[in-house]
């Protein structure tokens, strides 16, 4: 299925439903998404820091894309994610995840500035699907950037190749308003992180993946809409709403993200060892900022 057009779009790094003994449990996955289908979230993406990614071994990666794919309706599609700096591995897993019925692949940028370039010159012409380039050399850092994978100049330039569907900033604004002025205005230019949404789009952003669309992608889109049509102030008491919550809850990263599902009735929501969960103090903080949102009752 073509990857329909219409902006602003939501996508979600979903986390990946765990059972008690930490098994991967594909019937919570199957009814998480039919929840999430009810929001107005574009593509899922199986594979990302979120989804404890690095936790899974690539056979439950590709079981919980397939169960996922088969699960989705209307216009949304999945999206596989990679994180290789091999371009023989990275077109391997890629042939997995589209057999798999992944419609885009998103694709880390190597962390060795002198790769990047070869890098996606060799796998661009080859990969079987789309690709989204993910600017964020240290997923685990939420909230932080790591140092870039390249300059402005060549990861626009790396945005602008033929096969690329899309980039996602890191965290550091000033760098990514360079990186703005040399990504093709035919190619999404998307924001990373969920306090940062009306900021992304000052720097001309028109989408977004981040861990925060696990929790309330309405929200989102909504500042993405307000922010694009620049209606700032109408979308800042909102926009605090997100960074509250994402503030309590990002520092545990996916158990932080998880703790919110559970708190909204998802299933599966047990972190993978040694992924930690939050504490009690943290979790009231959480509690009483979800309720505030009309998120839980």
């Amino acid at each position: 299925m073509p990857i329909p057009p219409n902006d602003p779009m939501v996508t979600l790094p979903m986390v990946s439903p765990f059972d008690a003994h930490g098994k991967l449990d594909l019937d919570a996955a199957e009814r998480n998404v039919q929840r999430w289908l009810k929001t107005p979230i574009s593509g899922y993406l199986v594979g990302s820091q979120s989804g404890e990614e690095f936790m899974m071994n690539e056979q439950e990666r590709v079981s919980l894309l397939r169960t996922v794919t088969d699960s989705l309706t209307g216009e949304t599609f999945s999206i596989g994610g990679i994180d290789c700096p091999s371009a023989i591995e990275t077109l391997r897993q890629a042939e997995n995840y589209v057999e798999a019925g992944a419609e885009m692949l998103r694709i880390r940028f190597p962390r060795e500035e002198a790769l990047v370039t070869d890098y996606f010159h060799e796998i661009l012409p080859r990969c079987p699907a789309p690709v989204l380039l993910m600017h964020q050399t240290s997923p685990a850092s939420f909230g932080i950037a790591a140092r870039p994978a390249a300059t402005p100049k060549v990861l626009g330039e790396i945005a602008g190749l033929d096969n690329v569907f899309g980039y996602v900033t890191d965290h550091d604004m000033r760098f990514e308003a360079q990186v703005r002025r040399y990504v093709p205005a035919d190619k999404r230019f998307w924001i990373c992180n969920g306090s940062m949404i009306l900021s992304g789009t000052l720097i001309g952003c028109n989408g977004t993946t981040t861990a925060f669309s696990n929790i309330w992608p309405a929200a989102l889109k909504d500042l993405l809409d307000l922010g694009m049509a620049g209606n700032y102030d109408q979308g800042q008491p909102l926009q605090e709403q997100i960074r509250l919550i994402d503030e309590i809850m990002l520092p545990y990263l996916a158990g932080g993200i998880k703790t919110c599902l559970q708190l909204m009735g998802f299933e599966g929501m047990n972190p993978r060892n040694p992924t930690r969960g939050m504490s009690t103090e943290k979790l009231r903080r959480l509690e009483i900022a979800l309720r505030d949102a009309g998120l839980i009752q």
